[in-house]
């Protein structure tokens, strides 16, 4: 779909901030070179880029005096979940940053907010996309915050984003180019579940880009390949669009990028922004060399609602199409190619290949090669290959003729990019201005500036009386402003002197050495915060382990609390108060709804509505809609931050579900600032966490113990049925038939899949999790929730009578009818990297 825009539209906006992604130092100079109006990076810890090169302090701080010395803004991600462990580390990061006057820090944790909105109020604040923003409630929830940014989802279609940026302060920030998740950003618990590597920690395994196959309720096949892996995001042709919406930044994907990477798609956004903005930039980097630099193919994503977003070919750089693998004629073998077997190439007519390229065979680029030697058919040596000839190259692999040829590295376009990208950003100088004092019978004074500080040195002699010839201002300037020696380049020099007086050259160095030793000084301090400035852990040791809740160890039965993800029957209902059940949690747009919370409470049940984990602009007007409406209810299960923004203000039990991420003390506490007054402990957090956090936070704790856990919720659908794409027309309208299925990966594991009624994708882990006698130990905790997902209702009786009675006999055996086999602790016993 393209959208018709006026030149005014985008004329009345101003130019959107360009965003780069920087690993490294060579990465941040590539930016800079690149036309970056701002960068963003993380140092070796607290960012969702762990396996990044990443920065050291001593980089970082040079990084941030270049970028600032070139009018470039610098944004630090601090955007990862926090351990209470990780707190102090954390604090010494933010002193240090704190006087590097960084234009912004990128977080999603709620801890992390809690931590810098109390003790570090100078940062402004922009969520990452971890932190899981979905619509204009949820945008004017951070705007109410202070913060000064947020990024919306991939999901989200630019017609929206123009909706929400007329109706809210904040700046709003999209992603125009790189990497795209399969899953909802912050919502993806696939890589930590099936090994421990957590996204949310910043060490995702990218499950997404491997190989998998679709089965549908009945076993058969509907699809294989790379089934989550997303197409590479590309909006160079839609940026009319994407100005008149009003965006106030634009963020490329890439902090694990090469530094020629990021040179050329900076350079590629710089020149095509101003192009949009009537400028007439000297083209050097065409759609082909972005398109050579990295691809999984290209989409413009949701944000222009494509519906063709997956490529289940390949996972992986795939490059750009240039020819076919051919037949070797047997007449034509030569000694002349060496030791290895080779392939001859046709080359299609725009192609061209060199030594050094890199080539990958067929669609799915599971092999490739290196061009290590280019030969006509009869073994003459070439040094190019040109568009439309046959040649031969050494390689190792078989390849079958007919095969698609792809070039995935360019080694002439990255050595280009290289040069381009690593020209020398020149090292800020501190300039210095000087004045100086020069009367008679007065000590003579030296005042230096530099950088906002001013000091002054007051000699202890005076001017004397010349015997020959009197001091002029050439002598003063010339002793003045030797500063070889320094780190300070010469500003000014200001003299107010009089007449016929005299002072020595030695006087004059002596002047000059003291008065920069005063300087060099005071910055020294300046920059070096005194201990006072210095926020330490010992105020936050009452946060983190202050308030310990009273534990009735004898007497600590938990409230048992039962979920339904679809509406449950009546006669399911009228049989839960009389198993123990002290709870039910009903889903708020379940059909029903209203009914069903009644009859609970007749059953005299307590009743909490869930709101869904996603919710759009549309979602939450349905949310609103039903809230205000007569439903008998104790309150809500809120699964995002426009639920909570919709909701805070009522008088209404709120609790935060798994999908808000409490991971730490200090994420309770920000849950009850909000008026939050229970929360649903992280899946991802260990028994010693879990402890931690429950027994010191005055939120009601509620710990999952039960149940089939959701690993991914998705936009993107899989099973791309006939009526999927009959709806669909060119666009991402997805059918909203509800489907079922099991996802297979490579050791055969399955994780049932299914397509609810508003067109979402859930995917849920193979194993069911079930926690034992091991959670007694957990006092702090108030209520244990068991997921019902497609239980029958004699084995949720045998599950409910567990947790209500069996788990507390001091032989803690499994009644009949409960087994470990397919179960999990989940993160319980290992916790997450």
């Amino acid at each position: 779909m393209r959208l018709k825009i006026k030149k005014q539209e985008v004329r009345m906006n101003k130019k959107p901030e360009l965003l780069a992604p920087a690993g490294t130092m060579d990465a941040i100079i590539a930016a800079v070179n690149g036309g970056a109006d701002a960068v963003y990076f993380g140092g070796k810890a607290f960012n969702a880029r762990r396996n990044a090169e990443n920065m050291t302090e001593e980089e970082i701080r040079t990084a941030v005096a270049l970028c600032h010395y070139r009018g470039v803004k610098v944004y630090v991600t601090l955007n990862i979940l926090i351990k209470n462990s990780e707190f102090e580390a954390l604090i010494k990061t933010l002193n240090f940053l704190k006087n590097l006057h960084v234009d912004g820090l990128i977080v999603q944790d709620m801890g992390v907010i809690y931590l810098i909105k109390h003790y570090f109020p100078e940062f402004k604040l922009q969520t990452s996309t971890q932190a899981s923003v979905y619509g204009l409630e949820g945008v004017l929830f951070f705007q109410e915050q202070g913060f000064s940014r947020v990024v919306l989802p991939r999901e989200m279609p630019l017609t929206q984003v123009a909706e929400i940026k007329k109706k809210t302060q904040i700046e709003l920030k999209i992603f125009c180019h790189g990497a795209l998740c399969y899953a909802y950003s912050g919502q993806c618990l696939m890589s930590s579940m099936i090994g421990g590597r957590s996204g949310n920690r910043g060490l995702c395994a990218q499950p997404c880009r491997k190989p998998y196959q679709l089965f549908d309720e009945q076993d058969q096949l509907i699809n294989e390949g790379y089934l989550l892996s997303p197409k590479d995001l590309k909006t160079l042709e839609e940026m009319e669009a994407i100005v008149a919406a009003g965006v106030d930044a634009l963020k490329i994907e890439g902090r694990m990028k090469t530094p020629e990477y990021v040179y050329g798609i900076t350079r590629a956004y710089r020149e095509r922004i101003d192009e949009v903005f009537g400028e007439k930039p000297a083209k050097t980097i065409n759609d082909q060399a972005v398109m050579q630099v990295f691809n999984r193919d290209f989409t413009r994503g949701h944000l222009f609602n494509e519906a063709d977003i997956l490529n289940p070919q390949v996972g992986k750089n795939r490059g750009i199409l240039i020819g076919q693998v051919m037949a070797m004629p047997k007449s034509q073998n030569s000694k002349n190619y060496g030791a290895y077997p080779h392939l001859a190439l046709s080359l299609n007519q725009d192609a061209e290949l060199s030594l050094g390229d890199g080539l990958s065979f067929g669609e799915d680029g599971k092999i490739g090669a290196k061009v290590d030697g280019i030969f006509t058919l009869d073994g003459s040596r070439l040094e190019k290959g040109h568009g439309g000839e046959v040649i031969a190259i050494p390689c190792r692999y078989r390849v079958a003729p007919g095969t698609l040829l792809y070039k995935n590295f360019d080694k002439g376009l990255m050595d280009q990019l290289h040069q381009w990208g690593s020209v020398p950003v020149n090292q800020p100088e501190a300039v210095v201005n000087f004045k100086l004092t020069i009367k008679a019978e007065l000590p003579v004074k030296i005042v230096a500036a530099s950088q906002g500080i001013e000091v002054s040195y007051t000699a202890d002699f005076e001017p004397e009386m010349p015997l020959k010839n009197p001091l002029d201002e050439a002598i003063i300037s010339e002793q003045i402003s030797r500063l070889g020696a320094t780190d300070f380049a010469l500003g000014t020099i200001a003299i107010d002197m009089d007449a016929n007086l005299f002072l020595s050259r030695s006087q004059l160095n002596l002047l000059r050495k003291e008065v920069i030793g005063k300087l060099e000084a005071k910055i020294t301090e300046v920059s070096e915060t005194s201990a006072d400035d210095l926020i330490t852990i010992v105020p936050l040791e009452k946060e983190l382990h202050g308030n310990q809740k009273s534990l009735d160890k004898e007497n600590s039965r938990k409230r048992i609390s039962l979920e339904f993800r679809e509406m449950p029957s009546r006669e399911w209902l009228s049989q839960l108060g009389n198993l123990g059940v002290d709870e039910v949690v009903l889903p708020l747009l379940g059909e029903g709804v209203a009914e069903m919370a009644a009859f609970s409470k007749e059953c005299g049940l307590n009743v909490l509505l869930k709101t869904p984990k996603i919710m759009d602009d549309a979602g939450s007007q349905k949310v609103r809609r039903l809230s205000n409406q007569d439903i008998k209810h104790d309150g809500f299960l809120i699964g995002n931050y426009e639920a909570l923004q919709l909701l805070k203000n009522r008088s209404d039990y709120l609790e935060a579900d798994q999908s808000f991420n409490l991971f730490n003390t200090l994420a309770a506490r920000a849950l009850k600032e909000w008026q939050v007054k229970g929360g649903v402990l992280s899946p991802e957090l260990d028994e010693t966490q879990l402890k931690e956090i429950s027994e010191y936070s005055d939120l009601t704790m509620v710990l999952p113990v039960y149940g089939t856990q959701e690993l991914m919720v998705s936009k993107k659908c899989l099973f791309r049925c006939a009526n999927c794409q009959e709806k669909s027309k060119g666009t991402t309208g997805l059918c909203h038939m509800e489907m079922t299925g099991n996802l297979a990966d490579e050791r055969g594991g399955y994780f049932p899949v299914k397509r609810d009624n508003q067109g979402l994708i859930h995917i849920y882990n193979r194993d069911t999790l079930f926690l034992r006698e091991e959670i007694l130990a957990l006092h702090g905790v108030d209520t244990w929730r068991i997921y019902h997902r497609n239980e029958a209702l004699e084995t949720l009786k045998i599950i409910i009578n567990y947790y209500r009675r069996d788990i507390y006999e001091e032989h803690w055996g499994l009644p009949e009818g409960l087994s470990t086999a397919g179960t999990t602790r989940g993160s319980f016993k290992r916790g997450v990297k």
